[in-house]
């Protein structure tokens, strides 16, 4: 039975680039393509030596669309297209790091996220692929593969799950716009408000302790967010839920559960229950970690991004280029979370982390 790898990365965040129509882009969160390139050549190099057939799974939100897009609140599909224009042209060095992967003989799965929801929409796939000449496999929802189940995992929380099936509504000029969830909006309206003035607030994980910290150490930004959030809430009361169908008040629990994006490492463990999953990989925390339940595992993909944690045991600005390897031969799984170091010092292991509760 031939060897499998699966090397699976979430949450890069690449927006327009870091320079746009020659200004400096605020908004952009990615500044690795070359140590993404480089990452990519070593998975290469360490697959073909191992005698294994190797995929790239892009676990969600790689493309940061609805951060570089949005306007008077909403996100226009021609935005979108704008936006794979600047991205796939500022971003070279990554989009031909992913075409050298596939020379070589990888896979590419690109999984959606809640940060680039639009890619589930068929046209701008096609899109993408025309513009970056990769052939590329899309998952709507979860890739499940020799008892392996990789989901991005924002589906878990109730406001930042999207509706993959009415993706996109009409205005009144008849111009399509996302239908984007209540996370979503709050992003737009409430977090990206202060891109120019605070580009850091993004970054605090999670968010609802950060702002509790924030009261004593940045206490006008805080009291302003806090404002904002509460204006936001009293505005969006409901939600929709693209499971149930219907809508839903907005209860504060689901919206501090969302902060600390709890609930996806507890759905993560209620998979594992299931007999024909062995492992379970989510991204979209920002938080790598890998634990283990009898002989079972879950790992979080983490981000590539730089965060400041407001969560024991590790409190600070966390800046790792995380990344997950299942190799897979026989009926076990063996699975690593690592942060890339690049060509001096190759990777780091991330140890085992309890989260059970």
């Amino acid at each position: 039975m031939p060897k499998k790898r699966k090397i699976v990365v979430s949450d890069l965040h690449i927006g327009k680039g870091k320079v746009v129509d020659g200004q400096i882009n605020y908004r952009e969160d990615f500044v690795y393509d070359e140590d993404f390139s480089d990452f990519l050549k070593w998975v290469v190099r360490d697959s073909q030596n191992m005698g294994a057939e190797f995929e790239l799974i892009l676990n969600g939100d790689i493309l940061d669309v609805i951060k570089s897009t949005h306007r008077d609140g909403k996100v226009y599909k021609k935005d979108v297209f704008d936006f794979l224009n600047y991205c796939t042209e500022n971003h070279r060095v990554f989009f031909e790091a992913l075409r050298d992967f596939i020379y070589e003989g990888g896979k590419v799965i690109y999984t959606i996220g809640n940060h680039d929801h639009p890619i589930a929409s068929p046209e701008i796939q096609f899109y993408l692929m025309e513009k970056t000449h990769l052939n590329l496999k899309f998952i709507r929802k979860e890739y499940f593969e020799a008892g392996v189940w990789i989901e991005h995992g924002n589906r878990y929380e109730a406001i930042n799950r999207t509706d993959l099936v009415n993706i996109w509504f009409r205005d009144e000029k008849g111009e399509e716009y996302l239908n984007m969830p209540w996370g979503t909006k709050f992003v737009v309206e409430v977090i990206d408000s202060f891109s120019f003035t605070k580009p850091y607030l993004d970054r605090w994980r999670p968010l609802g302790k950060a702002i509790r910290w924030g009261l004593i150490f940045d206490t006008k930004i805080s009291l302003l967010a806090l404002f904002r959030t509460i204006k936001f809430v009293l505005k969006n009361r409901k939600f929709y839920d693209p499971i149930r169908r219907r809508s839903f008040y907005v209860p504060l629990n689901l919206v501090m559960d969302a902060m600390g994006h709890k609930i996806v490492d507890r759905s993560a463990k209620i998979l594992l229950r299931r007999q024909d999953i062995k492992v379970a990989v989510m991204g979209h925390t920002h938080k790598a970690l890998v634990w283990k339940y009898r002989d079972k595992i879950y790992a979080n993909s983490g981000t590539w991004v730089p965060f400041v944690s407001f969560d024991t045991p590790q409190i600070g600005l966390i800046e790792k280029k995380n990344f997950v390897v299942i190799d897979i031969q026989g009926d076990l799984p063996l699975v690593g979370v690592f942060s890339w170091h690049g060509r001096s010092r190759i990777f780091e292991e991330i140890k085992q982390i309890d989260i059970s509760e």
